[in-house]
C-alpha cells in the first residue's frame, strides 16, 4: 500500500551489492519517495524484495567479476577483483544516474565518490551510507585484532581507504546505524551535525518467535565465524561459563583462521552449522535460548535485531552496535569487547535466572516490533531527508 506524503522528496539510491538498500528502497517506494535504485544485483533478484521493476537500474557485470574472484581467491587477490568490480560499478552507475531525477542521492561508501559529485552538480542533497566505523578506526581495530592472533590483516586496500576518506569529505551528510559508529566519526573530527543516526531494522514477518522444544541450554552466534566477529572470545566465554548441558551454535561461513582453530582443538558442545540463507535463520534462532555476538567491530549487526525479533535476549559487545536495541539492559546485556569473562557472566546469569531470560526476551521482541522494523528504519531516514531538503530550500 502506497502512502502519499505531501512534500516527500524523491530519493535515488546507489549500492554495490545489497546491504539494507533493498529494504530501504522498498519502504521508500511505499511512501512514494523512491525515484530509482541503482545496484550491481540482477533486476529479478531485486524484485523479490518488493521493489518495482521500473525503478531498478541493474548493473550486474561488476557483481559477476567480484563473485568469480571469490571463487578463485588467490586469483582474485592477484587481480584485485573486488576493487576492480567496485570501480566498474561506480563508472556504470554514473551513466545510470544521468538518466534519473531526484532530490536526494543516497550512496553506499566505497563506490560513491564520483556519484556524490555528479549528484551535487545537479543540485541534489547527498548522503553517504557508512555501515561500519570510520574507515581509519575500522582498519586500526582490525589490524590490532588480527595481530593479537598472529595474523596479518590485509582486507582493506589502500585505494579503498583513500576513496572512503574522499567520500566522507564530499558528502553533505553521513548516515550511520549506531552511536558506536557515530562516535568513531566524532573522534576523527567530524561535526555531529553532519552525522545522521539511523538504526537499522529487520523483517518481523520472517523473524518472529516460533520456539522449538530443546533440552540443552543453547547459545547462538549468527554471522561469519571470524576474528572480526570475535569467535575466539565467544568460544572462551562458553568454556569459562561451563554451564552443564549447554551448547554453542555458530551459524555462518567459517573463515580459514577459524577452520584451522577448530580443526586443531576439539570443542565439545560447539557446533559449526556453516552459512545458511536468511530464510532459514529463524529456525536456528527458535531452537536457542540466548543470542550472542562477540565482535570487535560492527556498525549495527543485522543478526541482533533478527534474534531479538525472535524473542531472544542478547549478550553482545559494545562494538556490535547492539546498544541501540538493548538500551540500558532492557533486552539483554552489553559487555566490553575482547572480554570473555564478561560474556561468560552474561551466559551464566541468563542460564540461572529463567524468569529474567524470559522477561528480556519478551522485551526484545516488543522493542524490535515497535522500533526496529524496516518501516521504522525508512521513516527515520525519510524524516531526515525531508528535514534536510527543506533546510536547503530555505
Amino acid at each position: 500500500m502506497t502512502v502519499n506524503l505531501p512534500g516527500a522528496p524523491k530519493v535515488v539510491i546507489s549500492v554495490w551489492g545489497r546491504f539494507h538498500a533493498f529494504d530501504l528502497a522498498r519502504e521508500l517506494q511505499q511512501f512514494n519517495a523512491l525515484s530509482a535504485l541503482i545496484t550491481s544485483y540482477p533486476r529479478f533478484v531485486v524484485e523479490r524484495y518488493g521493489v518495482d521493476r521500473a525503478r531498478i537500474w541493474s548493473r550486474p557485470v561488476s557483481e559477476v567479476i567480484c563473485r568469480l574472484g571469490h571463487k578463485a581467491p588467490a586469483l582474485g587477490r592477484l587481480t584485485k577483483s573486488d576493487l576492480r568490480a567496485k570501480q566498474l560499478f561506480e563508472s556504470s552507475a554514473r551513466r545510470a544516474l544521468r538518466t534519473v531525477t531526484g532530490d536526494v542521492f543516497v550512496g553506499w561508501s566505497g563506490t560513491s565518490l564520483s556519484l556524490l559529485r555528479d549528484a551535487k552538480a545537479r543540485g541534489m542533497l547527498t548522503i553517504l551510507e557508512r555501515c561500519s566505523t570510520h574507515i581509519v578506526e575500522q582498519t586500526k581495530l582490525l589490524l590490532d585484532e588480527y595481530a593479537r592472533f598472529g595474523r596479518a590483516f590485509s582486507d582493506t586496500p589502500s585505494e579503498t581507504i583513500e576513496q572512503e576518506l574522499a567520500e566522507y569529505e564530499e558528502a553533505d551528510y553521513i548516515a550511520v546505524p549506531s552511536n558506536f559508529v557515530k562516535e568513531s566519526f566524532l573522534r576523527q573530527g567530524f561535526s555531529a551535525d553532519r552525522i545522521l543516526l539511523i538504526p537499522y531494522g529487520t523483517d518481523i514477518s520472517l523473524f518472529c518467535p516460533r520456539p522449538v522444544a530443546h533440552q540443552p541450554f543453547r547459545i547462538i552466534q549468527v554471522g561469519s565465524v571470524s576474528i572480526r566477529k570475535g569467535f575466539r572470545y565467544v568460544v572462551d566465554a562458553f568454556r569459562e561459563a561451563a554451564i552443564p548441558d549447554s551448547e554453542l551454535w555458530f551459524v555462518g561461513g567459517v573463515s580459514p583462521e577459524a577452520k584451522k582453530y577448530f580443526e586443531a582443538t576439539p570443542h565439545p558442545g560447539i557446533t559449526l552449522h556453516g552459512h545458511k540463507p536468511q530464510s532459514e535463520l529463524v529456525t536456528y534462532y527458535n531452537q536457542s535460548d540466548v543470542a550472542t555476538l562477540g565482535s570487535v567491530e560492527e556498525g549495527m549487526a543485522y543478526v541482533l535485531a533478527q534474534a531479538a525479533a525472535c524473542g531472544l535476549p542478547l549478550v553482545c559487545t559494545e562494538n556490535t552496535g547492539g546498544r541501540e536495541i538493548v538500551g540500558n539492559d532492557v533486552c539483554g546485556i552489553v559487555v566490553p569487547p575482547r572480554d570473555p569473562a564478561a560474556l561468560a557472566d552474561g551466559f551464566r546469569l541468563l542460564h540461572a535466572d529463567t524468569g529474567l531470560r524470559e522477561r528480556l526476551g519478551m522485551a526484545a521482541r516488543e522493542c524490535v516490533g515497535s522500533s526496529f522494523t524496516w518501516r521504522n528504519y525508512a521513516e527515520r531516514a525519510l524524516g531526515h531527508y525531508r528535514r534536510l531538503v527543506a533546510k536547503g530550500a530555505n
